[in-house]
């Protein structure tokens, strides 16, 4: 209950045409300590004096010329709606039209002429307790709407920004997209990818990850122009939203710059942290965002040689070529469209051929042959090079066996596959490969193993296990393309590798140049000295097989001798060989 005292400080309006009614009023409400009352005769005032000064109640006349009380409570109601002031009719009139029609103006309560004091001051007190109770209500609600709206305006605030940087995220990126595209002026986008995070995080966890983001957007941020925006679009990617972009040149340079920033060793803690970029560019006046967003990705270049790619029609095109290329490949091995050819290798000291590399082909139906060097990248990257991995050694055993048990191959030839990091890294493959050999009834001599650098350095303790395991059945393993990717000798000792390859990159250009041969020769000491034997991959001509036979490079293949041939090709060129070392070619 509100304390009476505590009302006396509410603002009266007491309303009479009679000057005598007020007065009394005026002097019972003063002896009773009511501080702030004013009052009129004139009832066309009281519109006015309430916007003036609100008050907390009215004591109204109902019966005065002109506007009468009724009137008076319509005119309130008209101006200032829920907002009215309460209202305590005056009223010597007893009859139930007068009261009902003040009842359903809005009217709180009554009093009767002639007035009784202790009635008048406690319908007063009644009136402005209720109200007093309202008003406490209403400021409750409007300061409780006022922290919603606060709350809310954070929360909006929070779920456009990153809580690393404190930059604008997706959504946050997004919003500003969207206006942009409303206003028609060209705006430029920048698709930034960040390689290396993940190798960071893997080394240093993610509070180094996060200062090191929080570093990179300080440090971003300062190279833009103030009109810019930039922020993370993912978990390693960054847009930078480019408004009034005035020409292709200008983005371009921009592009560089940030890439020149990132490509630096950025100091965290007392870390100092690699990263690399490539940033694709797209730029349009009217556009959708995600559209926008979507043409810049497509945009970002593959390696680093350029950093920078601007996107066109033809690009994408390219791109969903490849990804139709990539929907196509899934499933193509049951399909049938999947096929092996053989090239043979040559023992260089007698000119005798002593196994094959199986090499894998595509004809699509719709595509045709397609190059290797196009799908095999595609089958990694979505995973699809396990089954493939799977067919292409299932394959290969298959037509080893019927080679072995037909005697069309003689005891020491050996056939090579190719294995992905992928394959490789799968826990059990090496087991999975010797049961299979087993069913064939195949000696692990039988087989090779061809493995990139950068497919051992995936897992290299996982790839020393299984190629020990492989290894001690005979099986011999085989670097590929030695000398193009890690070149690290260290795993050399680890690992059971009997073969290393030469890549074609080094044999072409051997009899022109002194330094590619003192390479060679190089790489072939070297091989040696692990106890490892040497293919050399791409031999075209004789001088190259003779320069090699003379560094004393044991193994060959390319087209010098033959070509890749299909299975039936393959065994009567083998059997051609055999009787005539080192002149049959199919090139």
């Amino acid at each position: 209950m509100t304390d009476e005292a505590a009302l006396t400080h509410k603002r009266l309006l007491v309303v009479d045409d009679n000057p005598t009614n007020i007065e009394l009023l005026l002097d019972l409400l003063d002896e009773h300590g009511f501080e702030n009352v004013t009052s009129t005769s004139d009832s066309t005032r009281v519109v006015s004096l309430c916007e003036t000064d609100c008050p907390d109640l009215i004591l109204l006349d109902i019966r005065m010329p002109g506007l009468d009380g009724h009137g008076v409570m319509s005119a309130l109601t008209e101006r200032f709606g829920a907002q009215a002031p309460p209202v305590i009719v005056l009223t010597a009139q007893h009859d139930h039209e007068t009261r009902q029609t003040a009842l359903s103006l809005g009217a709180r309560d009554f009093l009767t002429k002639p007035f009784r004091h202790d009635e008048v001051l406690q319908r007063i007190n009644n009136a402005l307790s209720v109200h007093h109770r309202f008003q406490v209500r209403d400021q409750q609600a409007q300061a409780l709407e006022h922290l919603v709206a606060q709350r809310t305006q954070a929360l909006e605030q929070q779920s456009r920004t990153n809580p690393t940087t404190g930059l604008p995220n997706r959504h946050g990126l997004t919003l500003i997209l969207d206006e942009l595209s409303q206003q028609g002026d060209s705006t430029g986008i920048l698709f930034i990818a960040l390689d290396g995070l993940d190798d960071i995080m893997r080394l240093h966890g993610y509070g180094t990850i996060e200062a090191l983001l929080s570093h990179l957007s300080q440090q971003l941020s300062a190279a833009l122009p103030p009109s810019h925006m930039i922020g993370p679009w993912g978990g390693s990617e960054w847009l930078v939203i480019c408004p009034d972009a005035v020409n292709t040149a200008t983005l371009v340079d921009l592009a560089n710059l940030l890439c020149r920033l990132i490509h630096q060793d950025h100091p965290v803690a007392d870390l100092l942290l690699p990263i690399k970029a490539r940033v694709g560019i797209c730029q349009a006046s009217r556009f959708d965002p995600e559209r926008l967003v979507h043409q810049a990705a497509l945009a970002l270049p593959p390696g680093y040689a350029p950093m920078v790619q601007y996107y066109s029609e033809a690009l994408e095109q390219e791109q969903r070529h490849r990804l139709k290329l990539q929907q196509a490949l899934r499933g193509a091995g049951a399909r049938e469209e999947l096929t092996l050819v053989f090239q043979p290798k040559v023992d260089l000291a007698s000119g005798r051929a002593i196994g094959a590399e199986a090499l894998l082909r595509w004809h699509h139906p719709e595509f045709g042959t397609v190059s290797p060097t196009d799908f095999i990248p595609l089958a990694e990257a979505s995973g699809d090079i396990l089954a493939i991995g799977d067919w292409v050694i299932d394959e290969a055993l298959k037509h080893l066996k019927a080679w072995h048990r037909e005697d069309r191959i003689d005891q020491d030839f050996h056939l090579a596959i190719n294995v992905a990091a992928r394959q490789l890294s799968r826990q059990g493959f090496a087991e999975r490969l010797l049961e299979r050999l087993n069913r064939c009834d195949l000696s692990g001599a039988r087989l090779g193993l061809e493995v990139t650098e950068s497919g051992l350095m995936l897992d290299v303790d996982l790839a020393r296990e299984q190629l020990t395991l492989l290894g001690r059945a005979g099986i011999r393993i085989a670097i590929d393309d030695f000398g193009t990717g890690y070149s690290s000798l260290a795993y050399l000792k680890t690992l059971p590798v009997s073969t290393l390859k030469i890549d074609r990159a080094f044999v072409s250009p051997l009899p022109d140049s002194e330094e590619d041969r003192n390479l060679a020769a190089t790489v072939i000491a070297m091989a040696h000295s692990f106890g490892c034997d040497v293919v050399a991959e791409g031999i075209e001509h004789a001088a190259q097989a003779d320069l090699l036979r003379d560094l004393g490079c044991e193994t060959a293949q390319g087209y010098y001798y033959s070509r890749p041939l299909p299975p039936e090709a393959f065994t009567d060129w083998y059997r051609q060989q055999q009787a005539t070392p080192a002149q049959l070619s199919y090139g």
